[in-house]
């Protein structure tokens, strides 16, 4: 089982004891939690409902910007292009005006609309139903002091993660099972709208017991959607009486300060999580409403007031953006959540306008730290939480004031954020796990599916809609960190339909230009494709959010199968996000895909970076090529370094070429596998070539050493084993461990070698 942190996080700190937000700010400490915003008072009073109307539909016609070069087109770069700010959100707000009230968001009915629910595909109200009467046979678990204080004895994040992940995933499953129940025990009934009444405006009785509504007086007490609410409102209440919605990993302040060990209630802190349970809060009375007892409402919106909007009005955290200060996916995370709240719940329209006046600048600043190709130097794994939030808080915008946000589809650094993800897609959930990423991260399902179509890509929306619809029929996996979020559920309800349609035609999708071979300037990372193979290549620079020190590496993969592998990261802890990230293995250079030079290994700096990179693409060789001397520091003595990948495509082999010069005694070429190395032949000895076999792909190696490529004779090419000590990286590559093959190529400061992939 995986905890919240295992699944998403933030930059590494370089701080001690620092919180995963990024480099140090330096930043003042400023106070948290100033006057309350009032949204608690006369918001649910001005007409006593949660606003339920249509949502806008956003999808755009035309074609997307992948920044896919064509065949035979060179691009340079320097390891990674300046990104030049731009303003496209706040432009928007400010040209369309305030005057405009908002629309109502809707991203699902809520569960007094009774047509609504019974449409969804019974497949989909199966599910919803299953999940939360799973729930019901184990207690609530327990956020107990001394699982907080966990993370300041011994690193452990799991434990705590675990249980705060559990409790909010059974509130958001209740809340999708009860909209299913309600729906199917009304069937003939009158409806009855979310403040008590029914639909021809008659008041429905008073209540008779706690949990019962007057919109739920009609069903049985046994009946599954009572069971359902009960035990929604059993979660929402230990929701309301936790101490502190952030994790112990982000209890700070300051950008990359020292956590506190214990929470201030009277300061609360905007963390990723905190504004998720602000986002479930607000589901919960918007799919609830009326069938929430009243002082529970008001319960809900003190502890919105509280804890999200004082506090996102009041102060600046790192994430927001402001003064220039770096941003990462907690800033889309964040303010997306931050939006779901202001607009699921009852929030007066003045108090909501002051949210989005600060909201587009933090999506602007974000915005601003990404190349106008799309990448996002975080990796594929934290396209869920970057990309995807950005088009959660983009639907939310454009939602409520379509003729403000709408238009912000059609921006093609837009349109290349929605469809990185499937340019870094090798098959179904397989991925290049460049940076804290592992090579599944997950099937793709309605976010990606609604990202595609509002930017008009529609190749990614027919994968999406295939690969959601596979995973309906998987077993729930037992990650906390799924399905706490109930918006993207109520999306999920909103497209299924859609969806199913779409994926009928997955079996012949046609042509699916997203998934081309593709080269990103702003981080150097290009993708080659073709003769069986699919292959990724980093030239870019180390010191990026989430980066590892892995500046030329190479992942390859041939029919689908592993051939060169990236380890992926292990389970967050506190050394994660520390001033010892690095001593950590699979951050480190020589347990990638490159050299090192007398033991020399890269550092985690943007200064190591490549240089000179060419990468061009062709029907029948596709080639990338970088200068990486400037990739090492100093003291690994070199004086050049070079490195080719050539795709012959026709041929079916792959062919990588490294040679170095400098004052280091020797240089050791690593490769990293995912399966046994099988060596093929004699390869003891000083031989100048080695072939071993990798599944069903050979790797063929040829080394010279010395000037002038004399015989190589700086001894043999070893095979070790990498036992994974982490339950994380057993999980993801089904192993007890990976293997690395040690190539010795230069003696006395100048080789080659060469490997072969066929």
């Amino acid at each position: 089982m995986t905890g919240i942190g295992e699944a998403f996080e933030a930059i590494p700190g370089t701080a001690s004891g620092a919180a995963d937000g990024g480099a140090a700010s330096g930043n003042a400490d400023r106070t948290v939690g100033g006057a309350a915003s009032g949204i608690a008072g006369d918001a649910i009073g001005e007409d006593g409902t949660i606003g339920n109307g249509t949502s806008t539909n956003n999808a755009m016609d035309g074609t997307m910007g992948n920044g896919t070069p064509m065949d035979n087109t060179t691009s340079n770069a320097t390891g990674a292009e300046p990104h030049v700010p731009g303003a496209p959100c706040a432009d928007a707000w400010r040209e369309a005006g305030h005057a405009l009230p908002f629309q109502p968001f809707n991203p699902f009915p809520p569960a007094s609309d009774h047509e609504a629910w019974r449409a969804l595909p019974r497949e989909l109200a199966d599910l919803y139903r299953r999940r939360a009467a799973a729930h019901r046979e184990r207690p609530w678990p327990q956020l107990l002091a001394h699982d907080w204080a966990r993370f300041f004895r011994d690193g452990d994040r799991h434990d705590y993660e675990v249980r705060y992940g559990e409790i909010r995933r059974r509130v958001a499953d209740d809340l999708m099972a009860y909209g299913v129940a309600r729906a199917s025990e009304t069937d003939g009934e009158r409806d009855v709208d979310r403040t008590g009444g029914t639909a021809d405006g008659e008041r429905a009785p008073r209540e008779s017991a706690p949990y019962e509504s007057a919109a739920h007086q009609s069903a049985s007490h046994e009946s599954p959607s009572r069971a359902f609410l009960e035990d929604a409102i059993d979660g929402v209440m230990l929701l309301c009486d936790e101490a502190a919605w952030q994790i112990p990993a982000h209890n700070a302040y300051v950008r990359d300060a020292p956590q506190l060990p214990w929470p201030d209630p009277d300061r609360p802190i905007l963390d990723l999580f905190a504004c998720e349970t602000g986002q479930l809060l607000a589901s919960a009375l918007h799919i609830l409403g009326g069938d929430l007892p009243e002082p529970v409402r008001r319960r809900i919106m003190n502890e919105l007031d509280r804890r999200i909007v004082a506090p996102y009005l009041n102060d600046t955290f790192w994430w927001m953006g402001e003064d220039g200060e770096p941003t990462n996916n907690w800033t889309v995370w964040c303010t997306q959540n931050v939006l779901a709240a202001a607009f699921l719940a009852p929030v007066a329209d003045g108090v909501r306008r002051r949210i989005v006046d600060k909201a587009v600048r933090g999506l602007d600043a974000f915005l601003a730290g990404y190349g106008e190709d799309g990448c996002c130097e975080e990796g594929a794994g934290y396209y869920h939480s970057a990309g995807l939030c950005l088009f959660g808080a983009l639907r939310i915008l454009a939602d409520v004031r379509p003729d403000a946000f709408a238009r912000l589809w059609r921006e093609p650094k837009i349109a290349n954020i929605a469809t990185y993800i499937v340019r870094m897609r090798i098959r179904e959930n397989l991925y290049f796990n460049f940076s804290d990423c592992s090579t599944h991260t997950g099937l793709m399902s309605a976010r990606e599916f609604l990202f595609a179509r509002a930017v008009g890509a529609g190749g990614m929306a027919r994968i999406a809609a295939a690969e959601w619809r596979h995973g309906l029929a998987l077993p729930d996996g037992d990650d906390t960190m799924l399905r706490i979020n109930a918006l993207y559920l109520m999306l999920e309800a909103r497209a299924a339909g859609e969806m199913l349609a779409n994926a009928g035609n997955a079996a012949n999708p046609g042509p699916v230009p997203e998934t081309g071979e593709t080269f990103f300037p702003s981080t150097g990372i290009a993708v080659m494709r073709g003769g069986g193979f699919d292959v990724g290549v980093k030239a870019g620079r180390n010191g990026a959010s989430h980066s590892h020190n892995d500046t030329g590496n190479v992942i390859v993969y041939r029919g689908g199968r592993p051939v060169l592998v990236d380890a992926g990261v292990g389970a967050y802890t506190r050394q994660t996000f520390s001033p010892e990230r690095y001593e950590l293995w699979p951050m480190q250079s020589s347990w990638h895909n490159l050299p090192d030079f007398d033991g020399v290994m890269q550092r985690e700096t943007p200064d190591c970076r490549a240089e000179g990179v060419r990468v061009s693409f062709g029907e029948l060789r596709s080639i990338a090529a970088a200068d990486l001397t400037h990739a090492w520091p100093a003291e690994a003595g070199l004086r050049d370094y070079r490195r080719s990948i050539t795709l012959d495509k026709r041929a079916g082999t792959l062919a990588i070429h490294d040679e170095a010069s400098g004052t280091f005694t020797t240089a050791t070429l690593h490769l990293m596998t995912a399966e046994e190395p099988l060596p093929i032949g004699d390869n003891a000895g000083d031989a100048d070539a080695a072939a071993f076999r990798v599944g069903e792909t050979t790797l063929e190696i040829r080394r010279s050493g010395g000037p002038a490529g004399s015989p190589c004779a700086i001894g043999p090419v070893s095979v070790e084993p990498k036992p994974l000590d982490d339950a994380k990286l057993r999980g993801e590559w089904r192993s007890d461990r990976l293997w690395r093959i040690n190539v010795p190529f230069a003696a006395g400061g100048s080789g080659t070698v060469d490997v072969t992939v066929r």
